[in-house]
């Protein structure tokens, strides 16, 4: 049998563990991970399994989140094509670094040079906002500093 995929966007880490939690009780899926999206701390919560039961889970899990005021999508894929759930998956978490053993410093005189950042014309982007190397306004400046400031909706 097919497994199907189930998405369902809330907003709040918490909410989202917490329909995660109720969805996983309230039918046989299997979790494949919770995702931050971009903004408003909105959270995507990742599962597969029989049509009928993620269509159940995210039934449940909407309704919850709706309860809490937190509900912003759903949707229910039946038979996702070739490489979606492939793609769903979660990455494993990379391992932690060893830490470092400190050593004492050496006596060791560093003559530090200021440099001051100047905007080049050699295909560097030096502004965040309209990512144009022609642009003069350096990253943390005015927006205003910009050459598309009053062109941006």
């Amino acid at each position: 049998m097919k497994q199907s995929l189930g998405l369902l966007e809330v907003s709040g880490l918490a909410l989202a563990i917490s329909c995660a939690d109720a969805m996983a009780k309230a039918a046989s899926i299997t979790l494949v991970g919770l995702e931050k999206t971009n903004g408003s701390g909105w959270t995507v919560i990742k599962i597969t399994g029989d049509v009928a039961s993620v269509q159940s889970a995210i039934i449940t899990g909407a309704h919850f989140a709706e309860q809490q005021t937190g509900l912003v999508a759903y949707k229910v894929i039946a038979r996702p094509g070739e490489g979606i759930l492939s793609r769903a998956t979660v990455a494993a978490p990379a391992p932690m670094p060893a830490p470092v053993e400190e050593t004492e410093p050496e006596t060791e005189v560093v003559v530090e040079e200021s440099v001051t950042e100047t905007p080049s014309d050699d295909g560097i982007i030096s502004c965040n906002l309209c990512l144009d190397p022609a642009c003069k306004r350096q990253k943390g400046e005015a927006r205003s500093l910009c050459l598309h400031s009053g062109k941006r909706g």
